[in-house]
């Protein structure tokens, strides 16, 4: 996450912007976009000089959210821009309404031009509104205006921001077509019915005694008792982790190792459990975070906090490139964290990164977490649903649909998830402690797991795991009984 921001008070407008004064909010760091003549460019309201008010969400972490409180038509946020090739630029906002129940008009205005488009009364959720028009961007335009109103004059409204997205509309129906050209097929995903996360990572805790060291804990990973216990539960699929909070790799990793040695392991984990996994028919996902703040060393070695993020992004194609390559088809997809609050506000190569992730097997599948906000990309296969308990995908599936995959909104095409944690937390971290009990009992977790499949939804359930790679007996038998229940 940038610096802290600061609050200043400026009178006046931005140079190039007919705009009122106000009172306004500085991020400490703001420096002009380098609006991207090929690529779509995302403007994140936490970098906007903003109105007073306008609050960002989480701040102080290493990612990006959106900015709170947005309830008066005064309010409005900027952004200094650079347009190296002048063109008509489409405009879409992320936003969603948190009160009032009417349509709310977006309006974007940059030099003497103003486009308009309605977030209708009925939508739920982060939506991704087009604004009605093209914005025409020059070298003579320095800045970007965005303001919210309600479409009946004073009516109270409140809402959230996530970006402003500017892309030439060529470029954006060429990348969209590409996007949808290089998906996967996810139906054997949906075959699954659903899948096991476990986060097994370098905080990971054994369930009494010492914990081992990281690579010490890789060679001592059970396989076969830890794939005889995913068999147990009836899962289709595991989604297991490699870097979490710190950045570590289960298995050696030349990539990783030119970056920030002592971070991988002399066995190579990952070959083991694919194996172990694929003699049960049990397919092997990847997750895989790329940095977090509590991780100083990774994130000065890696360059995750440079503005120009393109040393970065070669560094993390590299490693999921070595690792595709490596293991084939025995990867059957990746499941990257932080897509929509980390990927997202670098503006990243999005095509680039989801060809190196499928390196070594065009058919793997991919997602970036977008968390609740609006899915970061359409270079990706599913959607990641964390957190998501609703098995229509907070109303966007239809019933008996048949594909599972959502037919409008901000994640239109992608096959739906829901990343669930089944016990009380992602990771087991507490040294010397049992296991917490199951969220769900197996007649309700049966019910449940029927209505995911009549909407083609597939449930991830995160389960806690111990150092050894033990998982919670009665979890596993919990689940079991509800998916043999729920099969009959």
């Amino acid at each position: 996450m940038p610096a802290a921001h600061r609050v200043c008070r400026l009178r006046g407008t931005w140079p190039g912007l007919a705009s009122p004064a106000l009172l306004l909010t500085i991020a400490a760091a703001a420096v002009a976009r380098d609006v991207a003549p090929n690529a779509v460019t995302s403007l994140l309201a936490v970098d906007a000089e903003r109105s007073e008010g306008l609050a960002e969400f989480q701040p102080g972490g290493h990612g990006k959210f959106f900015v709170t409180g947005w309830d008066d038509a005064a309010k409005r946020a900027t952004w200094p821009i650079t347009v190296a090739v002048p063109d008509d630029y489409a405009v879409r906002v992320l936003v969603r309404r948190t009160a009032g129940g009417g349509p709310l008009v977006a309006e974007a205005t940059a030099g003497t031009a103003t486009v308009s488009g309605v977030l209708a009364a009925d939508a739920t959720g982060w939506q991704r509104v087009p604004l009605t028009g093209v914005l025409p961007l020059g070298p003579n335009v320095r800045g970007l205006t965005l303001r919210l109103r309600p479409a009946t004059a004073g009516a109270r409204f409140a809402a959230e921001v996530h970006a402003v997205e500017l892309v030439r509309p060529a470029v954006r129906d060429a990348l969209l077509t590409r996007a949808i050209a290089g998906r996967s097929d996810t139906a054997w995903l949906r075959g699954a019915r659903y899948g096991v996360m476990v986060h097994w990572t370098s905080e990971s805790q054994p369930l009494a005694g010492p914990p081992l060291p990281y690579a010490d804990a890789v060679a001592a990973f059970d396989t076969e008792a830890f794939a005889a216990a995913v068999e147990r539960t009836g899962a289709g699929f595991v989604v297991f982790t490699t870097s979490h909070a710190r950045m570590f790799f289960p298995a050696p990793l030349a990539s990783l190792d030119a970056v920030l040695p002592g971070r991988t392991a002399t066995r190579d984990l990952v070959a083991d459990l694919a194996a172990a996994l694929g003699r049960r028919g049990i397919k092997l996902i990847l997750y895989f975070h790329q940095g977090a703040g509590s991780d100083q060393k990774w994130l000065r070695a890696s360059a995750f906090d440079d503005r120009d993020s393109r040393r970065f992004d070669e560094i993390w194609q590299a490693i999921v490139r070595e690792t595709g390559e490596r293991y084939g088809e025995r990867l059957a997809g990746w499941w990257f964290d932080d897509g929509a609050v980390s990927y997202y506000p670098r503006n990243p190569p999005w095509e680039s990164l989801s060809r190196a992730a499928k390196a070594g097997f065009p058919g793997r599948l991919i997602c970036f977490n977008r968390w609740e906000l609006a899915s970061p990309t359409e270079f990706q296969d599913f959607d990641a649903g964390e957190g998501c308990l609703d098995p229509r995908g907070g109303g966007g599936l239809l019933l008996d649909a048949g594909d599972g995959r959502y037919p409008s909104g901000p994640q239109a095409g992608l096959q739906a998830t829901a990343c669930l944690v089944f016990q009380h937390n992602w990771v087991h971290d507490r040294r010397d402690a049992p296991f917490n009990p199951p969220r769900w009992q197996s007649p309700e977790l049966a019910a449940l797991l029927r209505e995911f499949a009549a909407h083609g939804n597939v449930p991830i359930f995160n389960l806690e795991i111990g150092q050894r790679g033990e998982l919670s007996p009665d979890s596993i038998e919990v689940l079991h009984r509800a998916g043999r229940a729920a099969a009959d």
